[in-house]
């Protein structure tokens, strides 16, 4: 995960990044959290894979969740703490809490957490290694855990269907919103749910969402799947 790591690093090294929470994570939560008194809140162990600059992270702990994250860029574990002392979010054990680790190995217990997160983060390893990554998963998940994952899909802007490292997978991508972004998995969805099911996770619910760019000419399209050990 070289490759990743140095373009990951200079994005967050030199630029800022999204203040504000994924809105399908926001309806996530609602749908099935928010309804729970804060103090039980506070029992419920949250993981973010790629927790960028902190935006998921803060709408996270503002909520009253246990919330834990990693990220393959060391500038952004540091912009998330910077965020969180600015909010009045910073905790003692913070750095135990956030971590600068690969997805591929994580760095936490078997069976540790309630909730795993994915926005827009294991789509950057190929189609291969989605397997270890959702294996890590799986381990990390306590029984019955939930994982909530938001993942480009193919035919998506930037997927020009050529030159592969892997299935449906580019080293690069030369255009659009992803264009410089290090590695992008174009995935079918059929495979994601094989994917998930092969390494233990239920289907619980699935959806899709497209966004238009460049008059409507252009598309980025998503898979919202909710999995369950």
């Amino acid at each position: 995960m070289v490759f990743n790591e140095k373009i990951w690093e200079e994005i967050h090294s030199t630029r800022g990044w999204s203040r504000y929470p994924n809105e399908e994570l926001v309806r996530f939560i609602g749908s099935n959290f928010f309804k729970l008194p804060r103090e039980e809140r506070k029992k419920i162990k949250i993981l973010e894979l790629g927790i960028g600059q902190g935006a998921n992270v803060w709408f996270l702990m503002r909520e009253g969740f246990d919330i834990y994250g990693i990220d393959i860029s060391k500038s952004a574990v540091k912009k998330t703490f910077e965020r969180l002392k600015e909010e009045d979010l910073f905790i003692k054990s913070l750095e135990s809490h956030f971590k600068v680790a690969d997805i591929m190995n994580i760095p936490f217990e078997n069976e540790m957490f309630d909730i795993v997160i994915d926005i827009a983060t294991t789509w950057n390893v190929t189609y291969t290694d989605h397997n270890k990554v959702y294996k890590e998963i799986n381990r990390v998940l306590k029984k019955k855990g939930l994982f909530f994952s938001w993942h480009i899909l193919k035919g998506s802007y930037g997927d020009d269907g050529i030159n592969y490292i892997d299935k449906d997978t580019k080293e690069n991508v030369e255009e659009g919103p992803l264009s410089n972004t290090g590695i992008n998995y174009f995935a079918q969805y059929k495979d994601l749910i094989n994917l998930l099911e092969i390494n233990g996770l239920r289907i619980k619910g699935k959806e899709t969402l497209e966004r238009t760019y460049e008059n409507m000419q252009k598309s980025l399209k998503f898979a919202i799947i909710i999995g369950k050990k």
